[in-house]
């Protein structure tokens, strides 16, 4: 039989150097249901990183509304090369639809890096009630919301997005293009050739990967015009 164990000692164990202890330690949280949110809650702001990380895991798996807010939040803890928060990204696409709503509040008026995360996680859970919403943030005044907004309409309504996206080819920031044109690529479609050889010449960027990112997406063209996969 299971000891019966208060989450407060259970989120201490989650300090623990010992992996499985702290996987134990999850999981017991988890089986405790609703006893356990508002503990793991506070632990969103506990002082050490991995305490967070297993915060977010066992709120997302608890699905409880209560904690909505809190683990999407947590999109902006940017500690230990943002680990949380990419925890927290992954966290809300398993959560899925229930989620949506909110997460879009949140790429429409959180922070940059908030937006960017919120958008990434929408475009992954996906669903043609987001096309309107992120296609209105292509006009954003923000490159990085113009391009992941882009890059999330590929990932959530697939071929359709082409014809919509395809435009920020033009668009004014260099990033915004290459990120279109990669979003392209995963799509299926070549439109983004140019872009990407241009990339491929950029002299301000030589030396860094931007050339080998190129030399790779544009592979990945030449593989879907030889097989006949390629969207124009």
């Amino acid at each position: 039989m299971t000891e019966s164990v208060r989450p407060e000692v259970l989120i201490s164990r989650l300090t623990s150097d010992n992996q499985s202890w702290r996987a134990d330690a999850e999981a017991r949280l988890v089986s405790l249901g609703e006893e356990s949110v508002a503990p793991l809650i506070g632990a969103l702001r506990h002082a050490n990183p991995s305490v967070r990380i297993h915060a977010v895991h066992a709120l997302a798996r608890l699905r409880s509304p209560k904690a909505m807010a809190p683990v999407i939040e947590a999109l902006a803890d940017a500690e230990n090369r943002g680990a949380v928060a990419i925890a927290a990204e992954k966290a809300l696409v398993d959560w899925g639809e229930p989620v949506k709503p909110a997460l879009l509040q949140s790429a429409k008026a959180g922070s940059e890096a908030v937006r960017a995360r919120a958008l990434r996680a929408l475009g992954k859970i996906g669903g043609e009630d987001l096309e309107s919403p992120l296609r209105a943030m292509l006009a954003d005044s923000l490159p990085s919301i113009r391009g992941q907004a882009a890059a999330a309409l590929g990932t959530a309504i697939g071929e359709r997005a082409v014809e919509i996206i395809a435009p920020l080819l033009e668009d004014s920031d260099k990033w915004v293009r290459y990120g279109v044109a990669e979003a392209l690529v995963r799509i299926g479609s070549i439109r983004g050739r140019g872009v990407l050889e241009q990339a491929r010449g950029d002299v301000e960027e030589q030396g860094t990967y931007i050339r080998f990112w190129a030399e790779d997406l544009l592979d990945e063209i030449d593989e879907l015009e030889r097989t006949g996969r390629a969207i124009r």
